[in-house]
């Protein structure tokens, strides 16, 4: 095959590849709350069993973790572009991780986000909001 069909045919293949990951994407975004609740999602990130942090700490979590819920739903529920949710649903993400070390400290910042990746596992796949809560 000359050189001229094979990058041609990688051009086609990019471009198809190209289409299909913004369909792809589209599709994954109008469904980003899905069937989800605040309230599932609220069980499992305040579930703190296990972390032996103080009653301080913990009550400044849940009331981040209600902030963050809401925040994240808000953007999911918007009217605006799928791509500007995007970038709002990284810019969320970004400033959640540095809330709960702030309230945590980085050690047990680690410890909730595996607890919490664990807990929220099963309604990623209601939704994929749920990948920018933290």
């Amino acid at each position: 095959m000359s050189n001229l069909k094979k990058g041609s045919m990688k051009y086609a293949a990019s471009v198809l590849l190209s289409v299909l990951l913004v369909f792809l994407f589209q599709i994954e975004c109008t469904a980003q709350a899905g069937d989800l609740t605040k309230g599932e999602v609220l069980k499992a990130m305040n579930n703190l069993d296990g972390l032996g942090i103080g009653a301080e700490k913990e009550s400044a979590l849940k009331e981040a973790n209600s902030n963050v819920v809401d925040k994240v739903f808000d953007i999911a529920k918007s009217d605006m572009g799928e791509e500007e949710k995007m970038t709002l649903f990284r810019n969320a993400q970004k400033e959640n991780e540095k809330v709960f070390e702030d309230i945590l400290g980085e050690a047990d910042f680690k410890k909730y986000k595996k607890k919490v990746k664990k807990e929220l596992k099963p309604l990623k796949r209601k939704a994929k909001l749920v990948g920018f809560l933290l």
